[in-house]
């Protein structure tokens, strides 16, 4: 690792965190809208300096000369800082940098973390105060940075000491949702569930796509190669690797659910997909396409791996106060029958996993061994309608569509089955589950992909050319903002039948998770004796377009009228 000298600001290389004799500060911050002074530009400097007799740390970034000199009055001779200390050049470099990042801020003597938006003389705990809203606490990477050092002190605009992790415990755990025990270091943050820790980073954002999973690493002890340019799938291998090393199925408990099922009644499987699995099918899915899918998993445990669980399970759980003796049949049978732990390993025929699992009213629904410490969740299944399965094997995909008491629809991933394991029911219905091996879709499958942009082609091919089109650069800004297609745009009339007929047509792009929608209306105008808006004074055919977005009130998802 490079480590900046604080009193002249020069680079120096250390094979390891523990090589630093006397320890090392930290920086914490948020980029600058104009960019930050890199590793390359430090080397130019000293090199000028070498020459000029000067000291670079008169001549750096005013944020790189300020926290020197933070760490040098705090005793400190060497600081690290993300954007001159990595050579970000080398991929080499930058991936191990990244791999290592969690483990650097950990062993640091002092993290101090910069805000650049919160003045020095700010009243942290009013509501509305600069603190609350700094940019710092929204932002991915900042998460394993105040979760990781052991010390960490936050730092004004003027570079003024403002308080620490521990004294602002309770107003950071307002803030950011993470329980003050962990922000102390009373108990490790390791012991939360992989639900609970995606969903501290669900509401942050990260610049570039994969970094809202490279971000993670550390917080999940998880090591793999960085490959900026996969996009959405770098996240896809963080559960993985997750996966590999975890028996955690909180991992699987994201999306919308049911707390109670009173009054609801099923769709068949058909209208399921009818109504729900059109244009983003991301929801169907063992595996979430984004950590933003996780905003409602706050509080999700691994039943089996909880110290005060809901209902014990393994042997280690049972407490005198349980009053269960000592040769129980329950602690060697369980209510699944054979005591055991959930297993999960990915397949190129979906995820194969062994569950409990049970089926009412043609729902498969599978026992996830995770709770909120109210009830246990099950995960909703029904057999995938993709052409190409193994007809020996079911492979499933996951959720169900709903008929709701008020008149909408929902589409359902998780449900409530009760607090006792022994006198579960879903649907009204007692259910008991046994363990099974079953097949379960992880992921959109490749063969399957659309090449999005290409949707528009029948648009742009259009004779004679209409006078737009829809450009490639909204449609990819859609889909980072998860809005997506798989619906080639409706085109009502097309002006190649000769008589003048005006071209009508309209797309829309939707986010079916998040309940959003926007449709997309563009076409001819045709002429007429008197202009329209949309037509110059001689009458003539012009264009015209718009947007509008298309609100659910009690539903999920409608299809949108065209």
């Amino acid at each position: 690792m490079w480590l900046l000298s604080t009193d002249r600001a020069e680079l120096h290389f250390f094979s390891a965190p523990g090589a630093v004799i006397g320890g090392y500060a930290i920086l914490s911050h948020t980029w600058e809208d104009r960019g930050e002074q890199t590793y390359q530009q430090i080397c130019k400097l000293e090199e000028h300096c070498n020459v000029s007799n000067e000291i670079p740390r008169d001549l750096v970034s005013p944020k790189i000369r300020h926290t020197c000199l933070l760490a040098e009055r705090h005793g400190f001779k060497w600081v690290w800082i993300d954007a001159c200390c990595i050579d970000k050049t080398s991929s080499t470099e930058l991936s191990e940098a990244i791999n290592s990042m969690f483990r650097w801020y950990a062993a640091s003597e002092v993290c101090f973390a910069y805000l650049a938006d919160v003045p020095g003389d700010d009243a942290l705990h009013a509501p509305g105060s600069a603190f609350r809203k700094a940019r710092w606490h929204t932002r991915g990477w900042t998460l394993q940075e105040l979760i990781a050092p052991l010390f960490l002190l936050f730092v004004s605009q003027d570079w003024q000491v403002i308080g620490n992790k521990i004294e602002l415990a309770s107003l950071l755990a307002d803030i950011t949702g993470i329980r003050e025990e962990a922000l102390k270091n009373e108990s490790s943050y390791s012991t939360e569930s992989v639900a609970t820790r995606m969903a501290w980073a669900a509401n942050r954002r990260t610049t570039r796509i994969e970094d809202e999973a490279y971000c993670l690493m550390g917080l999940f002890h998880v090591n793999m190669p960085t490959i900026y340019g996969e996009g959405k799938h770098a996240f896809q291998r963080l559960q993985q690797e997750i996966m590999r090393q975890s028996f955690d199925t909180s991992l699987f408990v994201w999306g919308r659910w049911f707390s109670y099922t009173y009054g609801a009644k099923p769709m068949t499987r058909q209208r399921t997909y009818n109504v729900f699995h059109v244009p983003s099918l991301d929801h169907f899915f063992l595996l979430a396409q984004s950590v933003s899918t996780f905003g409602n998993s706050q509080n999700i445990r691994y039943s089996p791996n909880t110290i005060y669980s809901l209902q014990p399970y393994l042997p280690w759980q049972w407490k005198p106060e349980h009053n269960e003796p000592a040769d129980s049949e329950k602690r060697t049978l369980g209510p699944f029958g054979r005591l055991e732990l959930p297993k999960f390993h990915k397949t190129n025929y979906g995820m194969k996993c062994r569950f409990p699992v049970f089926e009412v009213q043609g729902i498969t629904v599978a026992m996830l061994m995770a709770d909120d410490n109210q009830e246990h969740f099950g995960l909703l299944l029904h057999p995938t309608n993709d052409n190409l399965t193994d007809p020996s094997s079911v492979c499933y995909s996951v959720g169900w569509g709903f008929d709701m008491p008020d008149g909408g629809v929902s589409f359902v991933r998780r449900v409530h089955l009760g607090k006792d394991w022994y006198n579960l029911s879903f649907l009204g219905e007692p259910v008991k589950p046994e363990w099974r091996d079953i097949y379960i879709a992880d992921s959109f499958p490749e063969y399957r992909k659309v090449d999005r942009v290409a949707l528009c082609h029948p648009l742009h091919n259009i004779l004679p050319a209409p006078p737009f089109r829809f450009p490639n650069w909204l449609i990819d800004r859609l889909l980072v903002l998860g809005l997506g297609t798989n619906a080639t745009p409706l085109i009502k009339s097309s002006p190649k039948d000769g008589l003048g007929t005006p071209l009508i047509a309209s797309m829309y792009f939707e986010d079916v998770a998040q309940r959003e929608c926007i449709l997309f209306h563009f076409g001819t105008c045709s002429a007429s004796a008197t202009p329209s808006p949309h037509q110059d004074r001689e009458g003539t055919s012009t264009h015209a377009a718009d947007a509008e977005p298309v609100h659910w009130a009690t539903t999920l998802f409608r299809t949108p009228s065209l």
